[in-house]
């Protein structure tokens, strides 16, 4: 997994496993069979399509929508749509 440290103006798909420190203006996608770590912000919506992974432990300013992947959330999202009843996102406060 390669650590990011970047602004991005604009969206963004996924073509390797990140653990991102900066910020996304747009949307970011993570594709089925990547993984991703969100420390940093995301402006809009974050996508976590089926057979993907995340751990979202910083900010979506918009909607985080998981397809039917592996999501963890202990960070803030300010919507979140769960897709597929079978694997809905876990929650877990940080203490």
């Amino acid at each position: 997994m390669d650590d990011l440290n970047a602004n991005i103006d604009g969206s963004i798909v996924l073509d390797r496993d990140v653990r991102f420190f900066g910020s996304v203006a747009g949307t970011l996608t993570v594709p089925a069979g990547r993984r991703f770590e969100l420390h940093g912000s995301v402006g809009k919506d974050l996508i976590v399509e089926k057979g993907a992974a995340a751990i979202v432990a910083g900010i979506v300013h918009g909607t985080l929508i998981n397809k039917g992947g592996d999501v963890l959330l202990t960070g803030v999202a300010e919507r979140l749509e769960d897709r597929d009843p079978a694997r809905p996102t876990r929650r877990e406060a940080v203490s």
